[in-house]
């Protein structure tokens, strides 16, 4: 038997063939998805797109369509997790963790990092509307708070929600699903204009910088009920001074 050299030890273990099997099958979930609809596509065209002969292929590595999903958000989220902990993070540090435009900034661009660019197309905003506009895929595919690569998001939505606490409570959470629901469906349509290669397509910069601006105001707008009737009456406020800090 001969031994290995320190530089042979040093050296990483080539990743197995399922690794590989198991990001293709991913990213082509992925754009099938995202172009026909979560509900259009079924696991067996998704192996074949992926170069998988065995019929069972997907089934084999993830055992349903809910942990296909579930593989795709985490693939995704995971890296813009790490990100908006990181926006966050250095928020605090500089006095601006409650700022509502920071805290949509925080929600924004990690997402907006994973849009493509003219020639190299993105799929995952499309998924990512796909999915949470039904209730039980987006609780399968890992929209819950106990969710690793969802711990940034939890913390920005906390804070956000801390920010509305002028608002009715029933109103709260329906203003933040409604932010969220704006930003998601925004970068989906300019994802959706990219891959048709829109004539009228605005840069990413533009659209990320619009998009949160809207958002920060979505944020700063004051009840229904406490503007109704009344004439002349302001939609938006000065935004009061807010504690910095974890919530």
């Amino acid at each position: 038997m001969t031994s290995s050299t320190p530089e042979q030890r040093s050296r990483p273990a080539p990743a197995p063939r399922a690794d590989g099997t198991r990001l293709a099958i991913i990213e082509c979930a992925e754009r099938l998805y995202a172009e026909r609809g979560v509900n259009g596509v079924s696991l067996r065209e998704i192996g074949a797109a992926a170069g998988q002969r065995n019929t069972g292929a997907v089934r084999y590595h993830f055992g349903s369509k809910a942990g296909l999903l579930s593989a795709v958000f985490e693939h995704r989220m995971s890296p813009a997790n790490r990100l908006r902990e990181r926006m966050l993070a250095e928020a605090d540090a500089q006095g601006r963790g409650m700022d509502p435009r920071t805290l949509v900034q925080a929600l924004v661009l990690p997402l907006a990092e994973l849009l493509g660019e003219p020639g190299r197309p993105s799929w995952y905003a499309r998924f990512l509307a796909q999915t949470a506009a039904d209730p039980v895929l987006a609780d399968a595919v890992g929209y819950r708070p106990d969710s690793p690569w969802t711990s940034g998001a939890v913390r920005a939505e906390q804070r956000i929600l801390r920010h509305l606490r002028r608002l009715p409570e029933h109103l709260r959470r329906q203003r933040f699903l409604l932010l969220v629901g704006f930003f998601t469906h925004a970068l989906a349509d300019w994802e959706a204009q990219l891959s048709a290669e829109s004539d009228h397509l605005t840069s990413r910069h533009e659209l990320v910088e619009h998009v949160i601006a809207l958002g920060a105001a979505m944020l700063a707008v004051d009840s229904p009920q406490d503007t109704a009737g009344t004439v002349g009456a302001p939609c938006m406020e000065q935004p009061p001074e807010y504690e910095t800090g974890t919530v």
